[in-house]
Order: C-alpha cells, then structure tokens, then sequence
C-alpha cells in the first residue's frame, strides 16, 4: 500500500502545473480539445494584455519619477536656509526611493505571472499539433545561455535599482546636511 501510495504521490508531483491544468486528464474528445484550445488562446490573450499593462506601468512610473527628479532639481536651486531646502530634499527622496521599489516590485510581479502564463501554455500545447512557444523557448535554451536569452525582466528592473541608489544618496546626503553635519 505505501508503494502504490510513493508511486502516485510521485507522479502527482512529476507536473504539478499539468496536473493543476487538467485534474482530470488529457482531453478525450474533439468537443474537450476545442475547449482546451478556447483556454489556450485565452491564456495567450492574457499573456499579451499583462505585457500592455506592464508598459502601462513603465510609462506611468518614469513619468512619476521625472516629476520627483524636476521637484529635486528646483529644491536643489531654491533659495532659503540650507537645512530646510536639505528636509524637503530628504522627504522627496524617499518619496521617490518608495516609488522605485514599488516599480521593482511590480517589474518583478510582472515577470512572474508571465513566467507562470506560459507554463500553462507550454503545458496546453502538448495537445496541439504544433507547440509553438514551447519551440521558442527551446530555441533560445530555456533560459540559460545569456548569450541566446536574457529576460527582459532582468534588464526593466535596471531603471528602478538606478533610480533608487539615487534616491538613496539624495536621502543620506540631505539628512546628513540637515542634522548639520555636513556643510556645504
């Protein structure tokens, strides 16, 4: 009994994504595959609105942070007691230092959902007669030659990281010239 137990345990495990997908089993009929293929194109479909959505992101965010780089560039210039300009400075880098993470995290919640889109669509095209993405994805080996591949993910996520050391020095420096420990 634990044999048969270890062995379906196993292989309920093997595919936890195929098995998700279809708890039942493969599609036995053609009206089942039509189905699975209606859910193919919707997963496909959702794929490409999250990509839209997420460059709808992108573009609000750089935008965002043009205006807190503007903000800091005008309390920079401003006239007024050094250790005030340094407050507004410290409270608008690290407006601008959350809003960067916040974009990085995003940039990162992004990457996974289309990661996990396209299991399901690898999965569901094994009951295709061509499987086209997963063909992609072996083309350019899975990943793991940088040379072939590289996420976009892993280049998206360069902006926020830069914007927030900036934000981070911006922080430190006009805390520090507000407690007066630094001169300028």
């Amino acid at each position: 009994m634990r044999a048969i137990r270890k062995v379906a345990s196993a292989s309920a495990s093997a595919d936890p994504v195929g098995n998700a997908l279809l708890p039942y089993g493969a599609p036995d009929t053609p009206e089942e595959s039509e189905r699975l293929f209606e859910l193919y194109k919707i997963m496909v479909q959702s794929s490409e609105s999250l990509v839209n959505r997420r460059q709808g992101v992108n573009t609000f965010f750089i935008t965002v942070n043009g205006a807190i780089l503007t903000g800091l560039g005008f309390f920079i210039k401003a006239g007024g007691k050094e250790e005030l300009k340094a407050l507004g400075i410290l409270l608008i880098a690290l407006t601008g230092f959350i809003l960067a993470h916040a974009w990085k995290s995003l940039i990162t919640s992004f990457g996974q959902l289309n990661t996990g889109k396209f299991a399901v669509i690898n999965r569901i095209e094994r009951f295709l007669p061509a499987a086209i993405f997963y063909a992609e994805w072996e083309a350019l080996e899975r990943g793991m030659n940088p040379k072939v591949y590289r996420s976009f993910t892993s280049r998206e996520i360069w902006a926020p990281n830069l914007l927030m050391i900036l934000y981070g020095l911006a922080a430190i420096g006009s805390a520090l010239i507000a407690c007066g420990v630094w001169r300028i």
